[in-house]
């Protein structure tokens, strides 16, 4: 091969990678996309299979995340390439080590591997990023995502990987078949992929067969009447009294619409406060306000104190938190973010590392929340990850471990700003309504605010007359299903992954050790 060939052909698959993510929805490219990846390593010397496999991650970030540069500085959006391309190099080098020497087993070691980069890239401390996992590009697919209450949406990146690395094998026996061929046995090559095709048509069989089973079966009967309220405002620091009233009246507004039809609890986005609901009285008077004329619960999102003002026994000093305001007007419960956004809402390592101005200009972290709390309205129980914390699924299973009967997924992405961002984040929202099998109502201040059903459905979003559902106001009112059974899951997390864990080291030990085989 010319030596240009390899990088082109990585850039090609990750560029119909790409395309299987949101806003693009392909989501069957993803099923062959990256079989010329895997093929064109195979040919590759250990250090060229590296640099492909880097090459691959790079257009990987930079297509679905062509909305990074408008949120984070460019400096700061070549530094997430440089580092998370990283994962896509290791992959490279090590699929190229095992590839050779394990024989009938790279179709089950190749979506291991790649699994195993996955879930490091979503646990490395404050460096995590779970964004855009391949298997977030099936959530459309609703037969295919069902086994991620097993599995979690590393079953789907599995069972993708695994396909892949068939079809790339397609390639090996077309060219054994125009001549003198690599292979040093043919024929235990093609007994090998006819035992490929085997695994794969009983993988996809298994995964078909229980999702449509798992779609056949009845919802909850057991039913509770949540409103949304999206109202297309965002707060700002310091924000006049003038614009308070405004923001506010918008909500109120669109609360007071909504209240007509008698939801047992209306929820409005994180961050929907305009000043700190104990701090202002503008705020605290509003809200108690119209939560006892509409004699709803009403659960909104903004800071705990004023983080310029005085500290308060019993309070956090500055806390990301949501509030229930019951049909009393008294707040019955909060929960304050527990899992912070790195740079934006605190400084990782402080104390040791002074980070530069173009990284982050926080000069000082919020304080973290502690508890899991559960709000409860008529009975039902509810958990309410904020923003960042609904991309992880560790954290938002636990709220249903804990008894949450359905999930309140409260975000403001307004800073995403008209991209892709906000469906890609929907659709891991979609997986977190399957992994733990509840309804999951999200609710955010410039869209996509929707209704999850717990096969991962999206059954409702506000839209406005022409379809648009970022950047406009909206309600939605329904009945969602509540459920208090626990899925897989839910109880034992992400087993499946580290068994992928366990079988990709397996396989690199019993590479080094063994000789190339055919």
């Amino acid at each position: 091969m010319t030596k240009p060939f390899p990088y082109l052909v990585a850039a090609a698959s990750a560029f119909l990678v790409s395309l299987s993510f949101p806003s693009f929805d392909l989501g069957i490219f993803a099923w062959f996309g990256l079989s010329p990846l895997l093929f064109v390593l195979r040919q590759q010397k250990s250090l060229v299979a590296a640099a492909t496999g880097y090459l691959f991650g790079v257009v990987f970030w930079v297509v679905p995340g062509f909305w990074i540069p408008k949120v984070l500085t460019f400096d700061n959006f070549l530094i997430v390439v440089f580092f998370f391309s990283l994962f896509y190099l290791v992959f490279g080098f090590i699929y190229r080590l095992i590839c050779k020497r394990i024989g009938f087993w790279i179709i089950l070691g190749a979506p291991a591997l790649w699994v195993t980069l996955e879930y490091l890239r979503c646990n490395i401390s404050f460096a995590s990023w779970p964004w855009n996992l391949v298997g977030h590009s099936q959530y459309r697919y609703l037969p295919i995502i069902q086994i991620a209450d097993i599995t979690g949406v590393y079953g789907i990146s599995f069972l993708i990987v695994m396909v892949n690395q068939l079809l790339s094998e397609v390639l090996d026996i077309f060219i054994e078949r125009r001549g003198p061929s690599a292979l040093s046995n043919p024929q235990t090559a093609k007994t090998k992929f006819v035992a490929h095709i085997s695994a794969v048509v009983l993988a996809l069989g298994v995964t078909l067969v229980y999702g449509w089973y798992k779609l056949s079966l009845p919802e909850s009967e057991n039913r509770l009447r949540v409103a949304l309220v999206q109202a297309n405002v965002l707060t700002w620091d310091n924000m006049p009294v003038v614009d308070q009233e405004k923001h506010l009246q918008a909500y109120e507004g669109l609360t007071r619409e909504v209240a007509v039809s008698r939801p047992d609890l209306i929820v409005w986005p994180s961050s929907s406060l305009p000043a700190p609901i104990r701090y202002s009285r503008l705020v605290n008077f509003n809200v108690r306000r119209l939560a006892i004329e509409t004699k709803s619960y009403l659960l909104v999102g903004g800071a705990g104190m004023d983080k310029f003002g005085p500290s308060k026994d019993g309070f956090l000093p500055f806390s990301n938190t949501e509030f229930l305001i019951a049909p009393n007007g008294r707040i019955v419960a909060e929960y304050n973010k527990i899992r912070l956004l790195p740079f934006n809402e605190y400084l990782p390592l402080q104390g040791i590392i002074t980070w530069p101005e173009w990284i982050t200009s926080l000069k000082k972290s919020f304080v973290a929340g502690e508890e899991y709390t559960l709000f409860e309205v008529s009975g039902e129980k509810f958990g309410t990850p904020i923003c960042w914390e609904n991309m992880f699924p560790d954290l938002f299973s636990r709220f249903v471990k804990e008894g949450a009967h359905f999930m309140v997924s409260v975000t403001n992405e307004g800073f995403f700003k008209q991209t892709a961002a906000p469906y890609q984040s929907l659709a891991m929202n979609a997986f977190r309504a399957v992994e733990n099998r509840v309804a999951v109502v999200r609710s955010a201040a410039t869209g996509i605010s929707a209704f999850i059903n717990s096969n991962g459905e999206i059954v409702e979003r506000v839209q406005n007359s022409d379809g648009k559902d970022l950047f406009v106001s909206g309600i939605l009112i329904r009945d969602i299903p509540v459920s208090k059974s626990k899925s897989f899951y839910t109880i034992y997390g992400d087993i499946f992954a580290y068994f992928a864990i366990i079988f990709a080291v397996l396989m690199i030990v019993v590479s080094l050790l063994r000789k190339r085989v055919p």
